[in-house]
Formats: structure tokens, sequence, C-alpha cells
């Protein structure tokens, strides 16, 4: 059972299936995942250095099935909303990859939309960049519609055409200048990406920028999800954990709207503070003005798993020596260099494991880089070694039977 159905949780359950587990995901939400950008990094992308580091065959794999991004060995540049050309390990298929443009004329298409300035983005993404009027709103409530509500109108084929229609008639009045790639504002699509239908239809590459979160990327994070989990007959069960027990040889899962499952191996994939799987704590003091009954540590798991430690920098989490607790500024940055809010997390081994047939995986784990490719790693770690691990105390439990799918894992 996976707890999560973001990137990690993803990742975990669909390696999981693949070494022959039967699994079901819960899934809580809206979470980290889902609050995607579109571009996707391995480290933060202002420490990304050269050589890029290689994708693992298992990562490969798993990308391949959700069938919705791109991760060129060379890395991409993608430009943003904060005016920013930025690189990326890779990005979601939607975004525009500027790497192979360099030195060469982008359009950035003008629309009347309060998130964007076409013409004052290309001024500061660059010389490379220039406005290009074109027109985008087809609808009078198209101004002032949320991005992805917008991007959802061009997974009609009929109205992708007309985009494409009216970009081509905007390229053919641009006189004197000829551009070689179009980039628009986030749009293209929520069921599945539409830039490179949109490029074919046009004779251009054309696509997103990285947004905000919360946009369509996100959203299309979702979409590539389920059709995958289905894909690979992962059952997934929506609602959140509130409670992981062990019972006898079996783990008992406790959701909060009262249902009860079992599995023989957990993988907790819920997210950190963005998430959900992780809670700030501060002392009572913060709350009340009585003296608080005993100190405490600054984080708590959301979840009751007793067979779980949290900890950072490799070793349990202190107890504050006040009972008022830690000083807040003393948790992140600025006022701390390589802060526990960046690292606290379930405490595991090199393979995700918390505690026997339980896994923690993607920003739950302690002493992870918050990464989106990191997650979707850490979560093929903890899959794989849950099923491996449940499927040998299968068979020890039964070695004259065949080696078979566990029944829950």
């Amino acid at each position: 059972m996976v707890l999560g159905g973001g990137v990690a949780g993803t990742a975990a359950a669909l390696a999981a299936s693949r070494g022959g587990a039967s699994v079901t995901l819960v899934d809580g939400g809206t979470g980290a995942s889902t609050l995607s950008t579109g571009a996707i990094d391995d480290v933060p992308w202002t420490e990304a250095a050269r050589p890029l580091a290689a994708l693992t065959p298992g990562a490969r794999s798993l990308l391949d099935a959700l069938a919705a991004y791109a991760v060129p060995d060379a890395g991409a540049r993608v430009a943003t909303t904060a005016g920013v050309v930025r690189s990326a390990r890779g990005h979601d298929l939607a975004l525009l990859d500027l790497g192979p443009l360099v030195g060469r004329r982008v359009g950035v298409v003008a629309c009347d939309r309060p998130e964007w300035d076409g013409a004052a983005l290309a001024r500061a993404w660059g010389s490379d960049f220039a406005s290009l009027e074109a027109t985008l709103l087809r609808h009078v409530d198209e101004r002032l519609l949320p991005a992805a509500d917008f991007a959802a109108r061009h997974d009609d084929p009929a109205r992708l055409a007309w985009l494409a229609e009216r970009l081509r008639e905007a390229l053919d009045g641009a006189a004197g200048s000829r551009f070689e790639a179009l980039l628009l504002p986030p749009s293209l699509g929520v069921e599945r990406e539409r830039a490179r239908d949109l490029s074919a239809r046009v004779g251009l590459p054309c696509g997103e920028v990285a947004a905000l979160p919360g946009g369509p990327s996100g959203l299309r994070f979702e979409r590539a999800r389920d059709r995958a989990l289905a894909a690979a007959r992962v059952e997934r069960t929506l609602g959140r954990a509130a409670s992981v027990l062990r019972g006898g040889e079996r783990w008992r899962v406790l959701l909060e709207d009262g249902r009860a499952l079992e599995a023989s191996a957990v993988v907790l994939a819920a997210g950190g503070l963005i998430g959900g799987g992780l809670a700030y704590t501060p002392g009572d003091a913060a709350e009340a003005s009585v003296l608080p009954p005993a100190a405490r540590a600054p984080f708590a798991l959301t979840l009751d798993v007793p067979a779980a430690a949290l900890g950072a920098h490799g070793r349990p989490l202190e107890i504050p020596g006040s009972l008022f607790g830690t000083p807040p500024e003393s948790l992140a940055w600025p006022f701390a260099t390589d802060a526990l809010l960046e690292r606290v997390g379930v405490l595991v081994d090199a393979e995700g494991r918390a505690a026997p047939d339980l896994y923690a995986a993607g920003e739950l784990v302690a002493d992870a880089a918050r990464t989106w490719l990191r997650a979707l790693e850490s979560g093929l770690r903890a899959g794989s070694a849950a099923a491996r691990e449940g499927l040998t105390r299968a068979a020890e439990r039964s070695p004259s039977a065949p080696l078979a799918p566990a029944s829950r894992a």
C-alpha cells in the first residue's frame, strides 16, 4: 500500500507493481506535485552543476509510463512568468525548451490576461525574444478565467485548430520579423499537453512558460498519473490515512473516514510540510498564555506511525531544552544555513526503509533534496524494495508455493 498520490507515491506504486506486487494507492488529495510549475529538477536549479547526472534506467522507464515529461541529456532551459530564463533538468512536454533555440528569434505571444504581459516579459528574457501581437482569447470570460480553466479549453481539437489559425495569421502579419518558435502563457491543455499538436499545426515549435504554482502543469501531472496507474492495474482509493499500525505480520491502515485497510508493506509518501505529511508543531507557549506541560519537537508526522522516527542530519529530532520550544528563527533560511525546515523527515536507509516492511519516499524523507526528480527516484527505490521484501516474506511463509504477487503491498 502506498499512502500519497504525488510523484513519489506514483513512482512507488508503479515500481511495486512492476516488481510483482498487488498495489493499492491511497490518494489524500492535492499535494506539492499538483503545484508543479512544469520545470522539473534533480537539485535546486540555482545549484545545478555540469555535467548533469544521468537518469537511472528505472527513473527513465517511469517517466515513459507517465508520457508527459522530457528529460534531455543536455538538460533544458525554460522561461518563467517571473521574467527569468532558468535551467532545468527536464520539463512538462507543454513547456517550450529554449535550450536548442539559443540565438534564434522567439516570439512571445501577446495576450490580454492579468498574469501575462508579453512585451514586458520579452524584454526581461533578453534580446532573443520579441512580442507578437496575436488573438488568443475567443470569448469575453477568458480574460479573467483561471489559467487551468483556460488551458482546458484547448483540450478541444476544434479550439486548438482555431488557435493555430490565429497564430499563423499573426506570423504572416509580423512584417520584418521572422520567428523560429512561439512562447504562450500557460494554456495548452489539461487532459494532455497540446504543445506538440499546436506546433505541428503552426509549423513552428510552440510551448508554454513555467508559471506560478497551481496552474495547468500540476493538473496534467494528475491526469498522466491516473492513466499510468490504471495501465499498471494499481487500485486507487480516495481518502486520507490517519494511522499506520502493526498488526501481527501485516500493517493496518486506518483512514480518516473510518475505513480500515491491510497491507503486507506500506510506503509513506504523503509529502512534507507543503504536501501535508509533516506539520510544524511549535511549543504551546505560542498558542496560549499558560506554561506548557512538556517540551516537544518542532515538527511531527500528521499520521500516527509509531514505527517511523523523525529526524534530520542523520539523527532523530531533539526535544527542545525549553518548555517554550525551539525559536522559529533557528529553523529556516535566512536565519539559519542548512536549515532544519529543509531537512526534517522520516529517517530511512538507502532503500527508503524506516522499519521492516515500512518505507518512506519523497519530501517525507529526512535529508532528501526537495526536488521533483529526487522524489521520483526515492519512490522508485522504496516501491521496488517494498515489493521485493513483501514477496520474499511470502515465499518464506510458504516455501513450497511458487513465488506470486502478494495480496497487497
